[in-house]
C-alpha cells in the first residue's frame, strides 16, 4: 500500500523535498484525493484515557464516556464502537492490552510513572541511541527466555510472567509501542511494506530522557507481553516506530485539525507522503480513526500536492516564525512559494 497509488497522483522523488505527491492529471476544486486507512500506530494521550473513544477517537467536551473496559482501561463512545476495536484488536490483542493497563496500574499505585527531564540532558546521537538500544535487547531476551520457560512449565506448577524492574514508566510511550506491535503482529508483511518505507529519522530522540523511555518501554513490554507477540516486539520494530514517527505522525485532535485538545498521535503510512507548504492545496479531515484529504482549489497536471504543518494559532506566524517551528518541529527549513514571497517582501520592506 505505500507508497500509495492513485489515478490522480504518484509519489516521485522531489529535489530537496526527498518524495512528495505529484497530480498525473488535472484535479479540479473539491476532489478527494485519498481517503487513509487506520493508523499503523497511534497513541491516545494517558491523562484523556477516559475522555476519548479508543476506537474512533471521539471526544466529547471532556465528558468522561461511558462504554468502558475496566480490563483494559479502555473507554468508547458506543457499544458498537467497542465491538469494531475488540474485533479488529482480537483475543490476543486484548490480551496484550490488559497486561499493560495491569501492569501501569501496579506501577502508578507505587509511584513509578516517567519522572522529569534533567536540566543536563541533551539530544542523544546516533552512538548513544544505538548503544540505549542495545543495552535494552541484553535485558529483553532475558526477560523474554524467562517468559517462555514459564509458559513451557509443566500444569500444576505457578507460571508468572518475567519480573520487570522498578523502573519509571511513561504509559504514552508504553501504549504507542504496543499498538504498533500487535499491528505488526496482525500484518507483518504489509506492516513491513507501510512503515519500513517511510523517511527514518536517525536521531529521533531530543533528550537523552526520551531515548531511555523508549528503550525501558521496550524491555518492559517484553517482560509482560504474551509469547506469542516475542516475534513483533523486537527491538526493530519499536526503533522503527520511533523512528517514523518523529516526521511522520499525525496529531490526533478534538473536532477539527485545528482542534483545541492535542489527545495523541498516530502514524498514518499513506498520508505522510504528502509534503509541507504553507499555502497548501489539500486540506484535511479526521474522520474517525482515519483522514480524509481534498484539493481545495483547481491543482494541474505535474503540481505537488501538498498540506499544512502548522495547526491552530500556528497558521497565524509570520514567515520567520514558520520556518524557526518548522525547523525545530519537523527538522526543515520550508522553502515553499509562501514562505519565499513573504521573505522577499519583507527583506524589501527593511
Amino acid at each position: 500500500m505505500s507508497p500509495p497509488t492513485a489515478d490522480l497522483f504518484s509519489v516521485e522523488t522531489i529535489p530537496g523535498a526527498g518524495r512528495g505527491i505529484l497530480a498525473s492529471c488535472y484535479i479540479p476544486k473539491d476532489t478527494i484525493v485519498l481517503t487513509g486507512e487506520p493508523p499503523a500506530a497511534h497513541v491516545l494521550f494517558r491523562e484523556y484515557r477516559k475522555e476519548v473513544c479508543a476506537q474512533c477517537f471521539l471526544y466529547d467536551r471532556g465528558r468522561t464516556l461511558r462504554v468502558k473496559d475496566h480490563d483494559t482501561g479502555k473507554v468508547f463512545c458506543s457499544a458498537s464502537c467497542q465491538q469494531k476495536w475488540v474485533d479488529h484488536t482480537g483475543e490476543l490483542g486484548d490480551g496484550a492490552w490488559q497486561d499493560l493497563h495491569h501492569f501501569i496500574h501496579a506501577k502508578s499505585k507505587g509511584g513509578k510513572e516517567a519522572s522529569g527531564i534533567s536540566l543536563t540532558d541533551h539530544r542523544p546521537d546516533v552512538g548513544e541511541i544505538d548503544g540505549g538500544w542495545s543495552q535494552a535487547k541484553a535485558e529483553a531476551d532475558v526477560r523474554m527466555r524467562k517468559a517462555i520457560d514459564g509458559a513451557s512449565r509443566p500444569p500444576g506448577r505457578k507460571q508468572t510472567k518475567a519480573a520487570v524492574a522498578s523502573s519509571t514508566i511513561d504509559p504514552d510511550i508504553l501504549g504507542y509501542l504496543l499498538s504498533g506491535i500487535l499491528a505488526h503482529h496482525q500484518q507483518p508483511n504489509q506492516w513491513r511494506e507501510d512503515v519500513l518505507a517511510l523517511a527514518m529519522h536517525k536521531e529521533p530522540y531530543t533528550t537523552t530522557h526520551d531515548l531511555e523511555a523508549h528503550c525501558t518501554s521496550f524491555v518492559h513490554l517484553s517482560g509482560i507481553m504474551p509469547v506469542e507477540l516475542h516475534e513483533s516486539c523486537t527491538i526493530e520494530v519499536c526503533r522503527a516506530l520511533a523512528a517514523v514517527s518523529s516526521h511522520n505522525a499525525f496529531g490526533i485532535r478534538s473536532g477539527s485539525e485545528d482542534g483545541e485538545e492535542y489527545m495523541g498521535y498516530a502514524l498514518y503510512p499513506s498520508a505522510s507522503y504528502f509534503n509541507h507548504s504553507c499555502d497548501p492545496n489539500v486540506a484535511k479531515q479526521r474522520v474517525g480513526n482515519a483522514w480524509r484529504f481534498w484539493v481545495v482549489r483547481d491543482v494541474q497536471q505535474g503540481e505537488e500536492l501538498c498540506i499544512s504543518y502548522l495547526g491552530g494559532d500556528e497558521k497565524d506566524l509570520n514567515v520567520r516564525q514558520r520556518r524557526a517551528h518548522l525547523r525545530e518541529v519537523w527538522g526543515f527549513a520550508c522553502e515553499c512559494a509562501r514562505c519565499r514571497r513573504e521573505a522577499t517582501s519583507s527583506q524589501d520592506a527593511g
